[in-house]
Order: structure tokens, then sequence, then C-alpha cells
């Protein structure tokens, strides 16, 4: 099913067969000075790893969001012959594509390509992971003091509901439900979303973090816990 994409955008698949015999210069100058459904289609078919760096970060600064998500959709993390050093460029574009458009997509691309760094065995994987989780860390701090509360919102359907298994993040959301309030009251007054899937010294830490920065008292929350 083709998606639904504003009007400016109509006909995009038409260029798509021609555009896989370009070359990966000739699809920049399409995505650079093309109209909406030529650059569509450009981002939709080219090898980004042979776009230069500081191309990728201008685009994922000034493209429309249609263009910046496709952009992200095309991130190479799941291609098997991909090196190690690779994702860490995919993944350094996904944090700053998520910190500059707050487009949910580049989470996914981000996680996406840690998730493959661990697939593959990377030996950079721990690192990655760890450096993905303080940034997330301050993420969620900068968006909650923004009172962008439907980008926290993305990153805990995104990110904290799938990949709180994986301790980096873990101590992430921990540091996030120890800091505001408004998070600790969520979490505590519905810990069945975050919490019911710990392990148990997890869940104990987490609802007594979210007590202290003023949810509900832990007895409670646990109780709610243990109800659902």
């Amino acid at each position: 099913m083709e998606r639904r994409l504003p009007p400016e955008y109509d006909g995009w698949l038409a260029h798509e067969t021609a555009f896989r015999r370009m070359t990966t210069p000739e699809l920049i100058l399409e995505v650079q000075d093309g109209p909406p459904d030529r650059r569509l289609a450009a981002l939709s078919v080219i090898e980004l790893a042979e776009v230069p760096q500081e191309t990728l970060e201008d685009w994922v600064r000034t493209l429309p969001d249609t263009e910046a998500n496709e952009l992200a959709g095309a991130i190479p993390a799941q291609r098997q012959q991909v090196p190690c050093d690779e994702d860490l460029r995919w993944i350094d574009v996904a944090c700053l594509g998520y910190q500059r458009r707050r487009l949910p997509t580049f989470l996914v691309m981000l996680f996406s390509s840690l998730d493959a760094m661990d697939a593959r065995k990377c030996k950079e994987s721990a690192a990655a992971w760890a450096d993905v989780s303080g940034w997330l860390e301050i993420t969620c701090d900068d968006v909650l003091a923004a009172g962008d509360h439907e980008a926290f919102e993305d990153i805990s359907l995104f990110v904290f509901e799938n990949y709180l298994d994986h301790d980096d993040v873990y101590e992430a959301f921990l540091a996030v439900v120890g800091k505001h309030a408004g998070v600790a009251t969520g979490v505590s007054t519905n810990p069945s979303r975050f919490v019911a899937g710990l392990p148990p010294e997890h869940q104990v830490r987490t609802l007594k973090a979210a007590a202290r920065a003023g949810g509900l008292p832990f007895e409670e929350s646990w109780a709610l816990l243990r109800q659902r």
C-alpha cells in the first residue's frame, strides 16, 4: 500500500526506476535542488554510505519532515555487510536527527543500529549503548524541561517500553524517574506499563525512586503492580 503523503509528493514513485540508474552525486543534486517528488524519490534509493557526513547533517537540519523520515528509514542498519564503524556513523546521525527534529523515526533507527551492532557482536557495542543511554537521559531532561510531552511519549513508546531490559537504558530511565515528578507520578500510578517486565530488584528500585521524586508512596505503587 502506498504511503499517504502531502500532495506535493504525488508521483514520486514514478521516478524510482530511473533514479536507481543514477550515481550518488547525481542523486545528491536531486535532493539538494529538485522538487519535492524528485527529492523523496532520490532519498528512497540513494546509498547513504556514499554521502558526505556534512551533507547528511545538513539534510537532517533542513529537509521537510516527510523527507527527513525517508532519510531516517534509509539508514542501513540492517544490511549484513555494514562494518561496525559505519553503524557508529548512523548512530551519530540518528542522535542528531532526533535532537534537531524530534521525529520518532530517528529513535527507531537509532536503536535498530544498536541492535545491529549487538547482532554482529561489534566490539564497540557496549560503549555505544552506554553513550546513547547517556544521551537519552539528557534528551529526556531537555524535552521535559521544554514541556514537550509528545516527544517524551515517543521516547517512552519507542525506547522505554522496549529496551528497559538493557542495563544502560534502564539506568537512564531510572535517573529520569528520579528527577521529574510528572514522570514519577506516571510510573507509580501505572506501574505495569514500564515496571511489570523488569526483574524484581529493578521493580523495587524504580518504584522507590518514583516515590522519592513525588510519585505515590512505594507501598501503594507496589500494591498496584502486584494487583495487575
